[in-house]
């Protein structure tokens, strides 16, 4: 049996799920191959190869583009391919997504945006794969090419197994990874300019136990209560056996570890690996942790610097301990984050923190606003409900039934900065920048929050209105600009300027007060952007994942990054990455988008 996979551009980085999921495939006898939408090539590979499967894994936001991509495949081809999509966007919002030849009603789904049902996505998909699916996929495919039903099949949603109350039924988790096949990285490097990237990446491990509320992870756990442990890794010696495979098939100078967390504790494990790691594989790599593991452990990073780490990825995601702490459950003191940059900077090691801006965060009002003792009031019930933050003593202290004089307006004011609250979003953005440039952060990424479904976040911003839970409004990536209907255009604009400027102040941190006085208000965004991408090329290239080039591969990898993040930075041009480019052919996904009108014109 034939199956294409689907993927949207060349990224930077392998795409694990699908290099996954072909090699299962692949293990059971199945032809695989792939077909990257922005290569214009779609309706061409359609008719060459004419599969049987076309699949798609899909983030929140991308899912939108396979959604456009696949209800063209079905309005051409309609029974005589299966169309099935899985990932995260899947596992969270499965019970939106109507189905090819379902009659979905969004009154059927369970939840509510100011007083209407939750808004249904019309897929035109045969089937959905939820939660992890390695078991399930192989049975899929086994019973498709077999002609028998699916329905019961565990991990899968069809139009005729979909339960009412929105469950699924699910195997146990995958708890012993060193059964799987190696990744299937030939069908990328065959089609994409990875093969000539020389950075690898790979995962140890899966699962987190952290109830991070920006992140699926919590919900992910929650679904899979009692089906197996909510973290799972490969043994040391079947991880090193496919790094050794990776390296001797490809050229490879760097290993970019992509686990949640790479290492929580110094175990058996991590030691095993600083022992056999620089002996077999020997090359530098890149893993992720948290600053406060660091903190309670620091001989987690003395292992990690003797297996060959040369650069770490502990976020951050806010300077401020209000959205650090209560919006992002993060339990991290800024004690912490210092300590463990200090002692990564110490040891020779780069550092790399991702921060989340465009938050929308409860403000204190201004102690001069007519209206200050009501927005006091309303901003103390919402601590009180959403954070459980007692706010008894602020209300014994400043009685509101009764207009405030200004001393007491400004005594309530510096009470609630103590808690972490501010006067404006951007005061929360601008402790993000200093909270890096502070800690020395080699290199830094900052992201527009992005309400994805699942997540308590995500519910929290559709419950204060900030977001209506129409998730195909998201962008393919979350850099873009913030999707919130809280923030005003100029915010948004000083949002975006912010996560271009703060790269180059990591550099010269001295610039900082300038560009926050002159600079972040200004309409110079692409201006920035381009200053962005040097700082970033420089950092990235020479800091965080040295490596070697020739010229021209030099050249290439340049023009392919810029192309990339210039897409993933600017909205505007996410939405028109798929209308019509200059030329009349050059159209991303070839004609798939306009294949129907041009036929029924010829």
């Amino acid at each position: 049996m034939k199956i294409l996979f689907v993927i949207v551009k060349e990224e930077s980085i392998d795409p694990l799920n699908v290099q996954l999921l072909s090699a299962l495939a692949k293990r059971e006898g199945h032809e695989t191959f792939l077909n990257v939408l922005e290569h214009n090539n779609l309706a061409e590979d359609l008719q060459r190869i004419r599969p049987n499967v076309v699949a798609y894994s899909a983030k929140t936001g991308e899912s939108n583009m396979f959604l456009k991509v696949n209800r063209w495949i079905k309005s051409q081809y309609k029974d005589k391919i299966l169309t099935i999509m899985g990932g995260p966007h899947v596992t969270f919002n499965h019970a939106r997504m109507k189905l090819y030849g379902e009659d979905l009603k969004p009154s059927s789904i369970s939840g509510i945006v100011r007083g209407k049902p939750l808004p249904i996505e019309d897929t035109m998909l045969d089937v959905l794969a939820v939660g992890e699916a390695d078991e399930s996929w192989p049975l899929l495919l086994q019973a498709f090419e077999r002609n028998e039903n699916i329905d019961a099949i565990p991990n899968v949603v069809t139009k005729s197994n979909r339960r009412p109350d929105g469950r699924v039924n699910l195997l146990d988790r995958t708890n012993f990874l060193d059964e799987l096949p190696f990744l299937d990285r030939e069908l990328v490097y065959a089609k994409t300019h990875l093969k000539y990237f020389e950075m690898r990446s790979f995962m140890s491990s899966r699962g987190c136990p952290y109830p991070c509320t920006y992140c699926f992870n919590a919900k992910f756990n929650d679904i899979y209560s009692r089906k197996g442990k909510s973290i799972n890794r490969y043994s040391v010696d079947r991880l090193l056996a496919e790094l050794t495979d990776i390296v001797r098939k490809h050229p490879t100078q760097f290993i970019k570890f992509w686990d949640d967390i790479f290492a929580f504790r110094t175990d058996d494990w991590l030691i095993e690996f600083a022992d056999k790691y620089p002996r077999v594989i020997g090359l530098p790599f890149n893993c992720l942790t948290r600053a406060d593991l660091v903190r309670k452990d620091p001989s987690i990073i003395e292992n990690l610097k003797k297996a060959g780490l040369h650069s770490i990825n502990m976020s951050i995601e806010s300077g401020n301990p209000f959205v650090r702490n209560q919006i992002f459950k993060r339990t991290m003191e800024e004690e912490d984050i210092q300590f463990a940059f200090d002692l990564c900077r110490k040891q020779g090691i780069r550092t790399f923190s991702n921060t989340i801006l465009a938050v929308p965060v409860p403000l204190i009002p201004q102690a001069d606003d007519p209206d200050f003792n009501q927005k006091s009031e309303c901003l103390m019930r919402h601590l009180e409900e959403y954070f459980k933050i007692s706010t008894a003593a602020l209300r014994t202290n400043y009685r509101l039934d009764a207009p405030l004089d200004a001393e007491a307006r400004e005594r309530l004011v510096s009470s609630l900065q103590e808690l972490g609250l501010r006067h404006r979003h951007i005061d929360y953005d601008l402790e993000s920048m200093d909270i890096n440039i502070k800690n020395k952060v080699t290199f830094g990424e900052f992201y527009a929050l992005a309400p994805y479904p699942g997540t308590a976040l995500a519910q929290y911003t559709i419950d204060i209105g900030a977001f209506d839970g129409d998730y195909e409004k998201l962008y393919l990536t979350f850099q873009a600009t913030s999707s919130f209907n809280c923030f005003s255009e100029k915010e948004k604009l000083q949002q975006l300027n912010i996560s271009f400027l703060t790269i180059p102040l990591m550099v010269f941190p001295k610039l900082r007060n300038f560009a926050v006085k002159h600079l972040i208000d200004r309409p110079w965004t692409k201006l920035y952007f381009c200053l962005y991408f040097v700082f970033r090329a420089y950092l990235l290239g020479f800091q965080m994942y040295p490596m070697r080039y020739s010229f021209r591969n030099l050249l290439r990898k340049v023009y392919q990054t810029f192309h990339l993040q210039f897409i993933n930075h600017f909205s505007q041009h996410q939405r028109t990455f798929l209308k019509r480019r200059k030329r009349q052919a050059d159209r991303l996904g070839g004609s798939w988008e306009t294949y129907s009108a041009e036929r029924e014109a010829r």
